[in-house]
């Protein structure tokens, strides 16, 4: 008799666990929560865990189907390849599901201990909103909490900026992944599941304190380490560590100019227009590839909202460089002109 009800319960794990991972998420979850099938709490963490992971599969299989219809409809390029980006996907998080299942392995796990889940507090659709490419940068400087700022706001400006980054490459199917990897990230967060620790949020929150342009910090703090290094050698002039010219540099990025009246700060973006179209007629880009309109687009409008909307700018990169060195030219003149 005991024998039969073991047996009776393992079946009813797997049958569970089954169901949830090939589309059945909600349902077995509801079940679970009326208690209507006698399982011990270990089978229901095991349970609890393909429950998770079939809201993934879930998602994946709506991508699918919306790209299929949506490609038939207007047949796209980039509808063709998220389809079949997808379905490659989805059939590889099935095959995984039924042998983790049928193996009674658990998934969403690390060694001994489950991968951090936890309840999502108040509105979910405020996630989508805080993800949404430009809103996220008018609900960040809107708020103007910099000591202590919205992590999620945070961390989908640095998800967009990485897509921008690849979108350069022109690349669809790369670009494509990008973006099904920030959908993929949305979908698991309003599923209660985060694949990321304490610890990895605190490093990303230490790539920029106020405008995500203070990475580059890291490549002009570098380029000045190396410059002030090489002067060292002739001089008596001693250079700053790396660490206080990198943080110096994403210091001056992380300023936020009010534009009003301000014709240094105008003056980058109009240098900065005129190098993007040398440097788009120099290397002669193909703008039928959708994936330049996707990175422009994004990075004109962010500029665009913080004038118009927030009335304020971030320094741009090689923009500002140029002009210091103008300035330092014209200083250094200056300078010659009073020695007479």
């Amino acid at each position: 008799m005991v024998e039969e009800l073991k047996t009776v319960d393992t079946n009813t794990k797997t049958q569970l666990s089954l169901a949830a991972a090939l589309f059945f998420s909600p349902l077995v979850q509801n079940m679970l929560k009326r208690n209507t099938r006698d399982i011990t709490d270990k089978d229901k963490d095991f349970i609890h865990g393909y429950i998770k992971f079939g809201y993934i599969t879930l998602f994946f299989w709506i991508i699918v189907i919306a790209a299929g219809v949506l490609n038939y409809l207007f047949a796209l390029n980039i509808l063709s390849i998220v389809y079949t980006v997808s379905i490659f996907i989805l059939i590889f998080l099935l095959l995984i599901s039924i042998v983790s299942i049928l193996s009674d392995i658990s998934l969403l796990r690390w060694g001994d201990r489950t991968i951090q889940t936890y309840t999502i507090e108040g509105n979910k659709k405020d996630i989508i909103f805080k993800y949404l490419p430009i809103y996220n940068i008018y609900l960040r400087y809107k708020a103007h909490s910099f000591e202590k700022p919205n992590w999620r706001i945070k961390e989908s400006i640095l998800l967009w900026m990485i897509f921008m980054m690849v979108s350069l490459s022109g690349s669809i199917l790369v670009s494509s992944s990008i973006l099904i990897l920030i959908i993929l990230r949305i979908a698991a967060l309003m599923s209660d599941i985060d694949f990321l620790n304490t610890r990895i949020k605190q490093q990303l929150n230490k790539l920029f304190f106020k405008n995500p342009e203070e990475i580059i910090g890291y490549i002009t703090g570098f380029i000045v380490y190396l410059g002030k290094s090489f002067v060292h050698i002739f001089t008596k002039m001693q250079p700053y560590s790396l660490e206080e010219e990198i943080a110096k540099e994403k210091e001056s990025y992380g300023h936020i100019i009010d534009i009003k009246g301000n014709a240094s700060i105008i003056s980058e973006y109009i240098l900065w227009i005129l190098l993007t179209i040398w440097l788009v007629y120099i290397t002669k880009l193909d703008f039928t590839v959708r994936t330049y309109y996707a990175w422009l687009g994004l990075l004109v409008t962010r500029y665009l909202v913080m004038a118009f909307q927030l009335k304020h700018l971030p320094h741009l990169p090689v923009a500002r460089e140029i002009m210091l060195l103008v300035k330092a030219i014209g200083s250094l003149f200056k300078r010659k002109s009073f020695t007479k």
